[in-house]
């Protein structure tokens, strides 16, 4: 019973990943990825890399998933996650409108 316990601690756990670009293809470092569980409220968060990938480890549920860059318009998306499973979801930024003070 006692080798069942870690298996049982990761039965509930999930996976998103993927790569944020802007609308050219270029690859956005710096991003800022945040999975929302819709039930809970529990919220996950993680940082684009030099490649622009990003990786969530989250637990199962349906999320909300957000990107925001400054200089570009904040991206949402929503999701199911089931046990174990790993969802790639490829994120495509564009920029934002400009504003200019003067």
């Amino acid at each position: 019973m006692i080798l069942a316990l870690p298996v049982v601690g990761h039965a509930q756990e999930a996976t998103v990943s993927g790569t944020v670009t802007d609308v050219t293809g270029g690859v956005l470092p710096g991003v800022t990825v945040q999975a929302v569980h819709e039930a809970s409220g529990n919220s996950f968060e993680g940082v684009t890399d030099e490649r622009g990938d990003y990786r969530l480890p989250v637990r199962v549920g349906a999320y909300r998933l957000t990107a925001d860059l400054p200089g570009f318009a904040t991206i949402a998306r929503t999701l199911t996650l089931l046990a174990g499973q790993t969802a790639v979801v490829k994120l495509q930024m564009s920029v934002s409108g400009l504003q200019e003070t003067v």
